[in-house]
């Protein structure tokens, strides 16, 4: 519903990505409506997630915070919707040179291959 497409253009002497960013006051708003057209309360939202206070619903739906990703993947069950469709990106994300966002991926996959090795004994030095 308000997924945005991932764009790249020329910029200066190299290509730069738009990297989305998340509208959190639009979300809140968003997430809000959600709510009230579902008939969902604030209270039953609480008490399914198990939160300690009803206060973090309300920061929530007014943009101050947004829901931990768990909360966030929770709350879509409840409603009975995808996590995208209760997400609102703003107009304009953030530019990552392209060269940056493939190194910055190049790092994390090496992570990861490390961790899989470590988890399958084959880090340990011998």
């Amino acid at each position: 519903m308000f997924a945005p497409e991932i764009a790249a253009e020329k910029k200066g002497c190299g290509f730069m990505l738009v990297y989305p960013v998340i509208d959190a006051q639009e979300t809140g708003k968003h997430l809000k409506e959600e709510c009230e057209r579902r008939r969902v309360t604030p209270r039953e939202i609480q008490e399914f997630l198990g939160l300690a206070a009803l206060q973090s619903v309300y920061e929530w739906f007014r943009g101050n915070t947004l829901p931990s990703l768990d909360n966030f993947y929770a709350l879509s069950c409840f409603l009975g919707a995808r996590m995208e469709e209760l997400v609102v990106p703003q107009h304009r994300g953030r530019e990552v040179p392209v060269r940056d966002a493939f190194r910055s991926l190049e790092r994390r996959m090496m992570a990861y291959q490390g961790f899989c090795l470590q988890a399958l004994g084959g880090g340990r030095a011998a």
